[in-house]
């Protein structure tokens, strides 16, 4: 049970600084003290799961982030990264049948197509 408690306390704090948030900021939003961010954060208090889950939703992750164990802030990083992507596939249907038609296409010739678009963008 410790090892999923300080997987949760870093994993919050990886996620707030991802976020470029303070201890007090976070606390604001929660409607809670400075101390309670503090103490969760260093271990000292456990966090009910209403609470984690309002905690997940300023930071924008899912339980499922919290939960994950050998996180880091590049893998944190990476996932936040992951989400902007699939963002933008969904607002943009033609990409995602780009990304679609070419998942089996050679590397030399997605590089050609690459240079085909790249002049025809600069007509």
């Amino acid at each position: 049970m410790s090892q999923i408690k300080d997987t949760v306390r870093n994993n919050i704090k990886i996620y707030r600084k991802m976020k470029k948030m303070t201890q007090k900021e976070l606390a604001e939003k929660l409607d809670v003290t400075h101390s309670s961010v503090s103490s969760w954060e260093l271990g000292k208090n456990s966090i009910d799961m209403e609470m984690l889950n309002k905690i997940c939703g300023i930071l924008g992750v899912t339980t499922a982030e919290i939960y994950a164990e050998n996180n880091s802030p590049e893998i944190a990083e990476t996932n936040e990264d992951m989400k902007r992507h699939i963002a933008y596939l969904q607002e943009r249907p033609e990409v995602k049948r780009l990304l679609v038609a070419t998942q089996d296409a050679r590397k030399e010739d997605i590089i050609q197509a690459i240079k085909i678009i790249e002049a025809l963008k600069k007509r």
